[in-house]
């Protein structure tokens, strides 16, 4: 098999980049959805992004399954849950606050990746991430203190912020099992799992199996080809492959992507307050994960200036 490692550190950056962009699509288009369940949304997206890379490369995904160790069938589940608990948290917080918030929010994704990648992998984090850390916290509390604004709610806060940690969670599960399974067949694997998860509950949530427009059955389709099936499966290859800091580059320009699609397209701005949080998050997770790219860089490319 390839060394999942071989990658240069620009080309793994330009994939990370790639995958902000499309990830930028999803607060703005999931907050369109009206008429289906933030729940069935998430188990939708996912199963119809494992439907597509099905029939992209059915029976080689299907080989490489047979032929999983234990282990990382255990670790394919364990990530499956924890991106089911992750999409139902976010859009459920989206839901019930605003875009700015929920968008901003989500950039505190690089203090989750980092967290856990020191606690449970050994990886600890650098001066400068602790630093960017931090700033993007106390951005996070500013943005927070916005709550009753509008849409703005703190109960859509605090799921969105359990939804960033347990992202770093799944970057966790990713980074150990993608060097053994390849791409397209672990990120079938966990939608799978992720679409099967959340379905047994809904019929036990109110309003979760109501007819859905077809306006909204359509943006369901765009969040499974686009941040599901494009952007989290381009997250799972580069979480093997880069420090956990470069991987948390997409959480910024997630961001800036969703407010500025929010804010001209659906008319959907952020408050004075929010912006203002929004900038300091924003400074603090570049600052975090800027600093892991220079260093990898510099490690991959020790001859240079």
């Amino acid at each position: 098999m390839q060394n999942a490692r071989t990658s240069s550190p620009s080309r793994e950056l330009a994939l990370v980049g790639l995958a902000a962009l499309v990830f930028a699509t999803s607060g703005p288009v999931a907050k369109l959805i009206g008429t289906i369940h933030p729940l069935a949304v998430a188990s939708g997206r996912t199963g119809l992004a494992a439907l597509g890379l099905m029939l992209w490369d059915g029976p080689r995904i299907v080989r490489v399954w047979r032929g999983a160790t234990r282990s990382d069938v255990w670790k394919g589940l364990a990530a499956g849950v924890l991106l089911a608990c992750h999409f139902a948290a976010y859009l459920w917080g989206l839901a019930t606050t605003s875009l700015a918030a929920a968008s901003a929010l989500i950039s505190l994704e690089p203090v989750a990746v980092l967290a856990v990648a020191a606690l449970v992998q050994g990886l600890h984090p650098r001066a400068t991430e602790v630093v960017g850390v931090i700033v993007a916290t106390v951005g996070a509390g500013i943005v927070s203190s916005a709550a009753g604004d509008g849409d703005h709610r703190l109960v859509g806060d605090l799921l969105v912020v359990a939804s960033v940690f347990l992202y770093g969670f799944y970057v966790a599960v990713a980074r150990e099992v993608r060097p053994e399974m390849e791409g397209r067949p672990y990120a079938a694997f966990v939608y799978v799992i992720a679409s099967l998860v959340i379905l047994p509950v809904l019929p036990f949530v109110d309003g979760a199996l109501r007819a859905p427009s077809a306006r909204d059955s359509f943006a369901v389709l765009v969040l499974a080809l686009f941040p599901t099936l494009v952007g989290h499966t381009l997250v799972q290859r580069a979480a093997s492959r880069v420090r956990p800091a470069v991987l948390a580059l997409v959480s910024p320009g997630e961001t800036i992507g969703s407010i500025a699609i929010g804010a001209f397209m659906l008319r959907m701005p952020p408050s004075l307050r929010e912006g203002i949080g929004i900038a300091v998050v924003l400074l603090g997770t570049t600052l975090a994960a800027s600093a892991g790219h220079e260093n990898e860089e510099m490690r991959a490319d020790p001859g240079g200036s």
